[in-house]
């Protein structure tokens, strides 16, 4: 075969070595788990006691022929915390139901493994009646599991209501949370001072927000007034950091990728204009993500957040 056919036809299969004279490539979910290692060991090279909660990580957490014990205990090593959406409750057009039995098992058996590990584990569903709220909150804290649910899959709002738990401990450790909110996109408030004063007022042991307020960063200054529970008490407050998508809000966007979009730029995400897949194990996307001044995970740990919510991690589904 001539060398240069054989060099293409490799690079079009992408992944794993599929005949002599290829070069073998990680499985998707071992590239996925060596990405989250590489920002653990990072961070905390930079920020002893960083945090890192991981979305989407439950299938990373099943043993299969392409994600050996090792990424497991490898992604387990990594992560501070879990969190899974539509765990009890699945979105279906404008209405939620419940989760099929053969789901439920399956989540509780992956599910399984960072709690015994000691980790934390949080569960996030969109539903909007009361009943179907109260009733996913008694399922995780049967399980072990902190549990919220809200309205809105845009994660634009703030829950209505006391949250469960509420206490004025301090919170040093994802493990001591309580409650948590999760408020990734602050457009629906007037103003910036009427977004941080919302989320000041919030009794949550947790913060999940973004690191922008527009196209400016959130300051130390706001970062650590935030950190302080109405009530009493110190919080955590984690910044977003999706690894498995880009997207073209975002300050490290180039204007040229809308006309010819760079290699390492996978598929649109239908779900969610503005946003591409990515292949995740590529340098250029390593570079936008950590390791240098304006790398994205770089200003969360200036910014003085407690740690980074990985979101995405399910994207390796995508190149499988």
């Amino acid at each position: 075969m001539d060398l240069r056919f054989r060099k293409m036809l490799c690079a079009c299969l992408g992944f794993g070595l599929l005949f002599s004279g290829c070069e073998a490539r990680p499985s998707p979910q071992t590239e996925m788990v060596r990405l989250v290692a590489d920002i653990h060991s990072y961070a905390q090279a930079r920020q002893p006691g960083f945090l890192l909660v991981g979305n989407g990580a439950a299938g990373l957490l099943e043993v299969t022929r392409e994600n050996p014990e090792e990424n497991v205990a490898r992604l387990l090593g990594a992560l501070d915390g879990f969190l899974t959406e539509s765990v009890f409750y699945e979105p279906v057009e404008d209405a939620a139901v419940p989760r099929s039995a053969e789901m439920t098992a399956y989540l509780a058996a992956m599910l399984a493994k960072p709690l015994a590990a000691g980790k934390a584990v949080f569960t996030l569903d969109y539903v909007s009646d009361a009943a179907s709220a109260a009733d996913d909150r008694s399922q995780g804290r049967a399980a072990g599991y902190v549990s919220m649910t809200v309205p809105r899959r845009e994660l634009d709002v703030l829950p209505q209501g006391p949250l469960t738990g509420e206490n004025s401990r301090s919170v040093a450790r994802l493990a001591a949370v309580r409650n948590f909110i999760i408020l990734l996109n602050p457009g629906r408030f007037e103003s910036r001072a009427a977004y941080l004063a919302a989320l000041r007022a919030s009794p949550a042991d947790l913060l999940i927000i973004d690191l922008y307020y527009g196209a400016a960063p959130l300051t130390r200054q706001e970062v650590a007034r935030l950190q302080e529970k109405p009530q009493g008490g110190r919080r955590l407050v984690l910044a977003y950091l999706s690894v498995g998508e880009a997207a073209d809000y975002r300050p490290y966007w180039q204007k040229h990728w809308a006309a010819k979009r760079p290699d390492w730029l996978a598929q649109p995400n239908p779900a969610w204009p503005g946003s591409y897949r990515v292949k995740y194990w590529s340098r250029p996307w390593r570079r936008i993500l950590y390791g240098s001044a304006d790398a994205y995970l770089d200003e969360i740990i200036d910014a003085g957040f407690d740690g980074a919510f990985l979101d995405v991690m399910d994207a390796w589904q995508t190149f499988q």
